[in-house]
């Protein structure tokens, strides 16, 4: 990362690797590095999901690069991205999602609240690839 006064420069391939879940993430930046936001570089398999929940402390957006994902609000009511899709998740706004085919997505973060939990939850990342599959570690979510 190269830091010049107030501009932050993250190349390709660049950022810190994790593990978290099925996902492979890579922290572009957070919040207290000076940017108005956390932003992780996020791919998922097919099938892969998330349970429904909710962020309490900070509104969370998807902008989709590849694949496709169907989000699923309170209520009831879906959302299908596909590339070049955004949605954004106003914070205490129930959620969850499906991976519908292989995807890539940055995910923006209003604070730094989601990005270390990834961290905490998740372990560093000894490849820029998908993680084997395996059980959640429920322990390790719990204590992050």
């Amino acid at each position: 990362m190269s830091n010049e006064r107030d501009v932050i420069v993250l190349g390709d391939g660049e950022g810190e690797p994790v593990w978290f879940l099925d996902h492979f993430c890579t922290l572009k930046v957070r919040k207290r590095d000076g940017a108005p936001y956390g932003l992780l570089e996020v791919r998922l398999p097919k099938g892969g999901e998330t349970p429904f929940h909710r962020h309490h402390d900070e509104d969370e957006a998807f902008y989709v690069l590849e694949g496709q994902l169907t989000i699923v609000l309170e209520g009831g009511r879906t959302i299908v991205g596909r590339p070049g899709s955004y949605v954004h998740i106003p914070k205490g706004k129930a959620h969850g999602f499906r991976v519908d085919e292989a995807l890539r997505m940055l995910v923006l973060c209003g604070s730094d609240g989601f990005v270390e939990f990834v961290t905490e939850a998740g372990m560093p990342a000894p490849r820029r690839e998908l993680p084997p599959a395996a059980p959640p570690d429920f322990p390790r979510l719990e204590r992050a």
